[in-house]
């Protein structure tokens, strides 16, 4: 789970408040494709909760990867533009938020420093993906002070959707 907190920790808090202000949140029930090899994605999806396999065909299906709360996906094909070359399907029922890549490449063109900072946490997760996929040391924090980073943006992701009104305090909190 590293790849999250090194994605969202690079972002601002102003920065991790605008995605959540202009995206949609999706319900994905379980065995649904997100993300279909081959075909445009129209969506940047930041998993809110639930899991999400990665599967590749070449040649036959591999599951590479499960993505969980707090990544990204659709990121490689916002990156480079080419067409999906992985099926990403819900694990179990999950929910996502959904930006679309327009209103993203027109903020990111307003804002210079969101745009710096969000190929910053883009550049970081897929080098930390790539060093898995090898099987390289990629030094993760001691497990505390992840769990500790990881306890803080959720923290913070819950107090933007209740500030924005997308979410209301759980009864008793």
């Amino acid at each position: 789970m590293l790849e999250a907190s090194v994605f969202l920790g690079v972002l601002d808090e102003p920065d991790i408040e605008w995605l959540v202000a202009n995206s949609k949140r999706e319900e994905i029930p379980s065995g649904s494709v997100l993300i279909r090899r081959g075909e445009p994605v129209k969506f940047l999806y930041l998993i809110v909760d639930g899991a999400f396999d990665v599967t590749v065909f070449s040649p036959d299906a591999r599951r590479i990867a499960t993505l969980h709360a707090g990544e990204l996906t659709g990121e490689m094909s916002f990156v480079d533009l080419h067409p999906p070359s992985a099926t990403v399907t819900a694990r179990m029922n999950s929910s996502v938020l959904a930006v679309t890549k327009t209103v993203l490449i027109e903020k990111i063109k307003r804002d210079s420093g969101f745009g710096a900072r969000f190929y910053e946490g883009i550049s970081v997760l897929l080098a930390a993906r790539l060093r898995a996929a090898y099987g390289l040391d990629i030094r993760p924090l001691p497990e505390a002070e992840t769990k500790v980073e990881m306890d803080i943006l959720e923290r913070r992701y819950e107090e933007i959707q209740v500030r924005l009104g997308l979410r209301r305090l759980a009864e008793g909190t």
